[in-house]
């Protein structure tokens, strides 16, 4: 199997670590590992975690964890945790699901833009994409998908709340989808990893189908990176096929992480309220800022942390993102998610920082 750059991951690592005011970011400010504890407020936590075996870990995940993972996905019976299955990140649920369920010469639908992993991983396999298209005004419309599946894909890859655009389907049109592709018996996937950063807990595609997966994360919502530590939730034949694929790779998630983790979801509703109030002011700092930047157009997020930025100008969008660097400010270029004219523009970390870079952002886009 040929492998693609990963364009976006090669443009941060080459950038995201020295630049001054870093608005390329996807996930939430981080939490320290001293805040995280104090938020648990258990003396013996500490004691717990020192005692802690840092050996290889069931493989597929801690059950204490998968069971304070399945309660994200209430249903009609008490919550499962045989079907969780915990991996390094979404990222890694993602990779897994894909190279599992696809062959060469399969159709898939993915939408576009998107986070390149979701589209490339199958392209490199030998699959056809077929992409949904954004629009401003209609987002991504249900009609176009019902054309879509006129050419018989074998898989759908979805993401909602969408990275970068921030759109989020309706619990109707989530329904619609979800019904479409069961009773064609296409494999529906639904990267989720921002469904926790909205004003309320987002629906997920297993609150209508019990044969779709959803894909989570402790990085993008939770603000913790750091731990690695991802899942998807499915019917057991795929976590199986999964499970197979993973063997060659990394066996299992770090006991660690998996533990804190678990410590994270366990006081989950305080580290919500936390980051969706950053998220509130944050957001409210961006619109204020690019009300002063006339050429610059957005539609604000109905979840998540990313604004997907059309900007008036000829430059090309990695163009852009180096000049901007070189006045210490990071933005995602457009161009690594499929889409010219454009850059996805983080605003989940702290605001003293943020309101300082897009200050810098306006004043670029002015003088240009």
């Amino acid at each position: 199997m040929k492998v693609t750059p990963f364009t976006l991951e090669r443009f941060f690592s080459q950038t995201e670590f020295d630049v001054r005011y870093n608005l390329a970011t996807s996930a939430i400010q981080a939490w320290s590992l001293r805040e995280l504890l104090s938020l648990a407020n258990d003396p013996d936590l500490q004691f717990s975690l020192f005692a802690t075996r840092l050996g290889y870990t069931e493989p597929q995940g801690n059950l204490e964890l998968r069971q304070e993972i399945s309660r994200l996905y209430p249903a009609p019976t008490d919550p499962d945790p045989d079907l969780v299955f915990v991996t390094i990140g979404a990222i890694e649920a993602n990779y897994l699901l894909l190279s599992s369920l696809l062959e060469p010469g399969d159709r898939f639908i993915v939408q576009t833009p998107c986070y390149q992993q979701l589209s490339q991983v199958g392209i490199d396999l030998g699959a056809i994409a077929l992409p949904w298209h954004y629009s401003e005004d209609k987002g991504f419309d249900i009609q176009e998908f019902e054309a879509l599946l006129e050419q018989k894909p074998r898989l759908v890859m979805l993401n909602t709340p969408h990275n970068p655009t921030g759109f989020a389907f309706s619990p109707a049109e989530m329904k619609k989808i979800a019904d479409l592709c069961l009773e064609r018996e296409i494999y529906l996937l639904s990267d989720e990893v921002y469904r926790e950063l909205g004003e309320t807990l987002s629906p997920s595609m297993r609150d209508y189908s019990s044969q779709a997966v959803s894909i989570g994360s402790m990085s993008k919502s939770y603000g913790l990176a750091g731990l690695r530590v991802g899942w998807m939730v499915a019917p057991p034949e795929i976590i199986a096929r999964c499970t197979l694929k993973r063997d060659y790779t990394t066996l299992c998630c770090p006991s660690i992480g998996q533990q804190l983790a678990l410590t994270a979801l366990r006081h989950r509703t305080k580290i919500w309220d936390r980051n969706r109030q950053l998220r509130l002011r944050n957001i409210t700092l961006l619109e204020e800022a690019l009300m002063e930047a006339p050429t610059l157009r957005w539609k604000k997020p109905e979840a998540g942390v990313v604004a997907w930025v059309d900007y008036t100008s000829e430059t090309l969008s990695e163009q852009l993102g180096w000049e901007l660097h070189n006045r210490g400010v990071l933005v995602a270029p457009g161009i690594f998610f499929g889409q010219e004219g454009h850059f996805r523009l983080g605003f989940g970390g702290n605001s003293g920082e943020l309101k300082a870079g897009l200050a810098i952002l306006v004043d670029y886009f002015k003088k240009g």
